[in-house]
């Protein structure tokens, strides 16, 4: 076992305070007392900056706001906000109130709304007035039977946000402006859930992944096995609802006492120059971005930074290319929103595998992993078969789902869905899914969910969502349709989903047949069919190609 993976030896790269913190809500605490009005978080859009001590302040003064209109220790507040600084101050806020922040993907339509809200029982939303999600707000606010009250971020279309009847309104300004901002005393502890995070459930709709304080720091301390300093600057695109920025962006940064750059979104033409801008030397892509910025981009697109570049499973050939292009280190990392304690192929810089995703940061507390066959059979290396790990972060389980919590957690392990291989000295290394998902730029999308909204079509049969490969966002998504009525075309099979799910999720590709082919019990060979478009050069009616203006006809 390398030292670097050892929880109480990489516990020594932080400040002793920062070792003993037990709760989220206490990070910001400590970071303000360590390096007060050192910088911590810059808003690359704005170029707006705030420092440890001004972040810590702002959130006392919102989580005090929050307690005075009602809320209490343990309720679930939805943070429906874009990538901004009103998102992190949420976050850490919610946390220092004692409740359990839940994270709403901003895309979502009102179907996913309205089941983000009720599967959480979220009662209180921090909503930012976004045109396009205040609509989806209004629309659901009434059916939403958990929703208490609504805590808008600006003034824009607050009067309509009044104008409900079913829940109370409050501008975030009006609040904070008499609120103190003293810490405030709460009685939350390590294994107390923290958040509520969304992951794309295989038989439908995002299941509900509560989180823990222990989850969440162990998470952002597993960072620790990356050679990231307290003057290094890392930089996130990815939204805030994920595992990645929340934990191994934000909260490590704030752990490390390090300078943290958020962006409004991933953009391909403004990623190098964000990254010039502010100094950055870390950054964490997933999905397709890093085919992206390797297919558009050369050395002498990037800046002269010391940088190093972490990542999720990628193939061989492209880390090479990239250290060789852009003389950068490749640090792959690995995890899951359901078990976030990070695989780390790097504490021993003499021992990086190129292609593995590498090995449990913190066995000695208790990470583990093995393959397991489809008999329950430890796999020997080599052999391929599903991750399965102890993981001392995991979720404690899907908010008020136990069957669905012992699909995945089972006698003390968490079953990953993903398969793997293990080599000789104990790397592993990702081969594909067991689970039905598409993976389109760093979004799980679950198959079945997108079925069942196509299905719900009164002139279709049947369909199968597979995923087809994408050199800009690793898979797109694409319909395979049996129809009852000829007269159904492509683009009513793209309108169909995206009225009722995020733009992300809508097909790009769609394919009508006859008939599926089925296994003995009469189930779709959906594996069948997802080999054989990966072979196909062309995917069939494209929506880019036939329908470009498909989203002006919502």
């Amino acid at each position: 076992m390398s030292d670097g993976r050892n929880y109480e030896t990489a516990q020594q790269r932080l400040v002793p305070a920062m070792q003993d913190v037990t709760t989220v809500g206490d990070v910001l605490g400590v970071a303000a007392s360590e390096w007060g009005d050192a910088e911590y978080m810059t808003y690359a859009p704005s170029g707006e900056s705030f420092s440890f001590e001004g972040v810590h302040r702002r959130t006392n003064r919102i989580a005090n706001a929050l307690t005075e209109i009602g809320v209490r220790e343990g309720d679930r507040v939805g943070l429906y906000l874009t990538n901004s600084p009103e998102f992190v101050f949420s976050i850490f806020a919610s946390a220092k109130a004692g409740a359990i922040e839940s994270p709403i993907n901003w895309k979502y339509r009102e179907r996913e709304m309205l089941h983000a809200i009720e599967s959480a029982e979220i009662s209180t939303i921090i909503a930012e007035p976004v045109s396009d999600m205040v609509d989806v707000l209004l629309a659901v606010a009434d059916d939403a039977d958990p929703l208490e009250r609504v805590v808008m971020t600006g003034e824009r279309r607050f009067e309509e946000v009044r104008e409900l009847s079913t829940v109370d309104s409050y501008r975030l300004s009006d609040l904070t402006d008499t609120a103190t901002d003293a810490t405030p005393s709460i009685d939350r502890g390590y294994t107390d859930p923290v958040g509520i995070l969304y992951t794309s459930g295989t038989t439908g709709l995002p299941k509900p992944t509560v989180l823990t304080n222990k989850s969440l720091l162990l998470a952002a301390k597993s960072m620790l096995g990356v050679p990231f300093d307290s003057d290094d600057v890392n930089y996130n695109p990815y939204p805030l609802f994920h595992v990645n920025n929340q934990c191994y962006s934000m909260l490590m940064s704030a752990i490390h006492g390090s300078p943290y750059v958020l962006s409004d979104g991933f953009s391909a033409s403004q990623f190098w120059e964000d990254v010039t801008e502010n100094d950055v030397t870390s950054f964490n892509l997933i999905g397709g971005v890093p085919k992206i910025l390797d297919s558009r981009f050369s050395a002498t697109d990037i800046p002269p930074n010391d940088l190093q570049f972490g990542l999720g499973p990628i193939s061989t050939e492209l880390w090479e290319h990239f250290e060789e292009t852009f003389d950068l280190t490749v640090i792959q990392l690995y995890s899951q929103t359901e078990s976030p304690t990070l695989f780390v192929n790097y504490p021993d810089p003499t021992q990086v595998t190129i292609g593995a995703f590498g090995k449990p940061m913190f066995p000695d507390l208790g990470h583990e992993a093995w393959v397991e066959d489809e008999d329950g059979n430890t796999c020997s290396p080599g052999k391929k078969g599903e991750l399965v790990r102890t993981d001392p972060g995991s979720m404690q389980g899907y908010w008020k789902q136990p069957e669905k919590t012992e699909e995945t957690l089972r006698n003390g392990a968490t079953y990953s869905g993903d398969i793997v291989r293990r080599d000789e000295d104990g790397y592993f290394y990702y081969l594909d899914r067991k689970k039905f998902m598409v993976r389109r730029s760093g979004e799980n999308i679950s198959a079945q969910e997108v079925e069942n909204v196509i299905d719900e079509h009164p002139a279709i049969s049947e369909s199968a969502i597979i995923p087809v490969p994408d050199d800009f966002r690793g898979e797109e998504v694409k319909a395979i349709v049996q129809r009852l009525d000829a007269d159904v075309d492509e683009r009513d099979v793209v309108l169909q989903v995206a009225r009722h799910l995020a733009p992300y999720k809508t097909p790009r590709y769609i394919e009508f047949v006859d008939e599926f082919p089925r296994t003995p019990t009469e189930r779709i060979q959906r594996v069948q069919l997802a080999e054989k478009a990966a072979e196909r050069d062309s995917h069939g009616w494209d929506r880019e190609v036939h329908f470009p203006d498909w989203r002006e006809q919502l």
